[in-house]
């Protein structure tokens, strides 16, 4: 632990350091790609900046269904009903024991993660000041590096996965550009037998890690005074007012919840009794589906309303990269760049090792652009042919990539940014916990993708 520790407070350093803002690196990768464009794509500079400009607007839809997956994933954790749950849910373990309160956190966060990437991050954050007071004696930072497990081991295998989902959605930007000529359904990829299976044994290897990690009494940092105090702070939300006047009346009225949220869900279990759910669970319908929870957990409008309004905070990132995103698949798909990456790796894999090589390329990848949709956008449009090219089936080269995008989660802060506002920690003081996992799970996967079928 001590040395891998100092290699993560190392890496940590490097990383405050010199890596930038995700949008500077968005900036970054599109000057690359343009000149690669011009150099090995062989496009003029006008038809480079004209298959940029074209790909700007490509994802407008795309942005907006991962936004609102944001902002209802956010309401959804912040609802009343599930704060009471979870402050039931933090009791359980007993606190005379501490690794029960880090495997509950544990696999807490891997089930919310299972569900929703959005919703973990904001419901652990959420569940971390409620299990750090019942539980005193566990070890605050790995408590706060089980809150984060979920996003390095399941979440793209999951219900929210951008990657499945994105080939599953009709008239989406792969289809348009030609890249893919039919839809792939769920039920080939998140809801594949192998996939399951494989999200069980992360999820329980992430778990098994975790428990080993768990430090004696005489080692364990507990909580201070002033981070209970931030954590306290974290669990309070907005009441009704005790006076209302009509309009107040008029927007804390639960019918309208109801209408709503009732006909969404009306509407959804009409499309899956109509076409099954593998062919029904797409972005917009997953969307759907967390909308209505949402609008029905708060109950009452102005409650829900206000948990957006919050929410909505969170997803700038999304809305001021995804154009720039839309650029570089522009540069790959309208130009003669992607053939070229295509024929790269077929020349330099074979078939059954392009799992491999799709795996370790995507989590490194993930590193400097830490937004497993946002790779897609990027990769997809060369590797899925590459895959095609070696007899790979574009599910199994989606899932290699799915699961390469989640390991170096782990080692990336941007997406522990929430958990560890609430925890009033640095990326630093877990790291080193979270290397350990990175590295053993790096190696599970590699044993994992050697024996990936692949066809699907």
């Amino acid at each position: 632990m001590g040395r891998l520790a100092r290699l993560g407070l190392g890496l940590t350093r490097l990383t405050e350091r010199w890596v930038p803002d995700s949008w500077i690196i968005a900036v970054v990768l599109t000057l690359i790609v343009a000149m690669l464009a011009m150099t090995a794509g062989g496009a003029a500079p006008g038809m480079a900046l004209d298959a940029w400009g074209r790909g700007l607007s490509a994802l407008l839809t795309l942005t907006m269904q991962f936004t609102l997956m944001m902002v209802v994933s956010y309401a959804c954790a912040v609802s009343p009903p599930l704060k009471r749950f979870l402050r039931w849910l933090a009791s359980r373990p007993n606190p005379e024991h501490p690794r029960q309160a880090i495997l509950l956190m544990g696999l807490f966060s891997i089930l919310t993660a299972w569900l929703n990437w959005a919703l973990s991050l904001v419901v652990s954050a959420a569940f971390l000041p409620f299990i750090v007071r019942a539980n005193p004696r566990a070890d605050f930072r790995l408590l706060v590096t089980c809150a984060y497990l979920g996003l390095g081991t399941v979440w793209h295998t999951g219900l929210s996965g951008s990657a499945p989902l994105i080939i599953a959605t009709p008239d989406n930007f792969l289809l348009k550009a030609g890249v893919l000529h039919e839809l792939i359904p769920t039920s080939r990829t998140m809801f594949a037998p192998f996939n399951l299976v494989y999200a069980v044994l992360a999820g329980l290897v992430g778990l098994a890690i975790v428990a080993a990690l768990v430090p004696p009494a005489a080692q364990t940092l507990t909580v201070s005074d002033e981070q209970a105090s931030r954590l306290e702070a974290s669990t309070r939300t907005k009441e009704k007012p005790a006076v209302m006047s009509p309009v107040d009346r008029i927007e804390w009225w639960p019918g309208w919840s109801l209408i709503t949220g009732g006909a969404m869900l009306a509407y959804f279990g009409y499309q899956v009794r109509k076409v099954g759910l593998a062919q029904a669970w797409t972005i917009d319908s997953y969307n759907l589906v967390l909308f209505a929870l949402a609008i029905l957990l708060h109950w009452r409008p102005k409650s829900f309303l206000q948990a957006c309004e919050e929410g909505i905070k969170h997803t700038w990132g999304v809305v001021i990269q995804y154009p720039l995103y839309g650029g570089i698949f522009g540069l790959m798909s309208y130009t003669d760049l992607g053939s070229v990456l295509t024929h790269f790796f077929v020349n330099a894999s074979s078939p059954r090792l392009f799992p491999v090589v799709v795996y370790v390329y995507s989590a490194i990848l993930n590193y400097f652009v830490p937004s497993g949709g946002s790779k897609w956008i990027v990769e997809a449009s060369y590797l899925i042919p590459a895959g095609q090219a070696l007899g790979v089936s574009i599910p199994t080269v989606t899932l290699s990539y799915a699961y390469g995008d989640m390991t170096t989660n782990l080692i990336q802060p941007f997406w522990a940014i929430p958990i560890l506002a609430v925890a009033g920690l640095r990326f630093g003081d877990i790291l080193g916990y979270c290397c350990i996992l990175s590295g053993l799970l790096f190696l599970f996967n590699l044993l994992v993708l050697l024996v990936i079928p692949l066809r699907m």
